[in-house]
């Protein structure tokens, strides 16, 4: 994969303009006072460092992600610094992540060069902190690069708690939850079950929202698997269907489907113009289509989806329960998991089988769903007098 597949980056070719525009060579150990000459990549050049490095994630969400933030850097240091990436120091990163919350686009950057669209928030500048310094570590390993800037931050400096320590927002105040409380869950359904369908496209519009919300919700679903699954990945095994999903870090398992995602899956699939039920020879059919019907949805349009059905049911309900507004004002895809979790925990269900359907390695990543079920037992333990024995009038 390279730059010129990916809209709103730079090709090679592109960087290799400014770079010779702005007087400045990338060949290697020209500009940079960190090359180390044992270097055990094949790269002559930033670029192609950088490459090797994205040679080595698979995930292609993940690639994409990881090339921004690699490209975003590497065109503010040549524009704003007049530095290759390579030549950066620490006194360069904090006026970058300073540029990150409050960005200025450089006039000569081409139009399709989406690098930044405006300030980043504070967890995005810590996720690019991240991603960048999980580069440079890889540039030292690699003996391209003598030592790594990004550990001379200092830990709050790199991203930590940078505004606000965890638990509070950037006014610092208390952070509202990052899922969607049980009535405003069902609040949602009716409200999307009541939005009008006066054309075909709004139809499919409508029916692939009811899709995304009961499935995503269903299966705990991050929108990277739901991206590119296919009619083929859900077969029936022993009486059960079961939807076959690669997961984080490439690791494949069954999700066990429940009667309301077959449900969801009939109704949707019925809408398409498809059997019931999968069958054999659907292996290249989208399990979620483009509007068409035809082509496969992609994960940023998933994104886009529900967040344009967040903002049309914001204003609603706001009138019902400003809360229920702040809520869905900051809601994303990723909620949607997050609820069910929250759900399962507050009905009781076993905590090993939230883990289970979550995907996650250790019990302990769920547990923090489970914590309002402890805190409604602290409050009915102590909400008595403690100094009273049993049997006392």
């Amino acid at each position: 994969m390279s730059g010129r597949e990916l809209k709103g980056l730079p090709t090679s070719c592109e960087v290799a303009a400014l770079l010779q525009q702005e007087g400045l060579s990338f060949v290697l150990g020209s500009r940079s006072l960190q090359l180390d000459p044992a270097c055990q990549i094949n790269a002559a050049n930033d670029l192609e460092a950088i490459e090797c490095w994205l040679a080595t994630i698979d995930n292609p969400n993940t690639h994409r992600a990881y090339r921004k933030e690699a490209y975003r850097l590497a065109l503010w240091s040549i524009s704003f610094q007049q530095k290759p990436v390579s030549g950066l120091r620490v006194e360069d990163l904090h006026r970058y992540f300073d540029w990150l919350a409050g960005p200025e686009r450089h006039p000569e950057w081409p139009a399709h060069w989406r690098l930044i669209n405006g300030p980043l928030k504070e967890s995005s500048r810590r996720q690019a902190k991240i991603i960048l310094q999980a580069l440079f570590d890889y540039l030292v390993n690699a003996s391209y690069l003598a030592a790594n800037p990004f550990r001379l931050l200092g830990k709050n400096q790199r991203g930590r708690e940078t505004v606000a320590p965890a638990g509070f927002d950037e006014e610092g105040q208390v952070a509202i939850n990052r899922w969607i409380e049980p009535g405003l869950w069902g609040w949602l359904v009716d409200f999307l079950d009541a939005l009008p369908v006066s054309t075909a496209t709004r139809r499919a519009r409508v029916e692939r929202l009811r899709f995304l919300l009961e499935w995503l919700y269903r299966t705990a679903a991050r929108r990277s698997e739901l991206a590119g699954a296919r009619m083929g990945h859900i077969h029936r095994t022993q009486g059960l269907w079961l939807w076959r999903v690669m997961g984080k870090g490439g690791r494949v398992v069954d999700v066990p489907l429940d009667r309301q995602a077959i449900d969801a899956l009939v109704r949707y699939r019925r809408f398409r113009g498809l059997p019931d039920y999968p069958q054999r020879g659907e292996g290249g059919v989208p399990l979620v289509s483009a509007l068409d019907g035809v082509g496969a949805i992609q994960g940023l349009q998933i994104y886009s989806a529900l967040k344009w059905f967040f903002r049309m049911a914001e204003p609603a309900a706001r009138s019902l329960d400003v809360q229920w507004g702040e809520a869905l004002k900051a809601a994303s895809t990723h909620w949607i998991r997050h609820s069910l979790a929250s759900h399962a925990a507050r009905a009781g269900v076993p905590i090993h089988l939230t883990a289970e359907r979550l995907r996650h390695k250790s019990h302990a990543t769920t547990q923090r769903y489970y914590i309002h079920s402890s805190l409604k037992e602290q409050v009915e333990a102590f909400d008595r007098d403690l100094l009273r024995r049993d049997g006392d009038d």
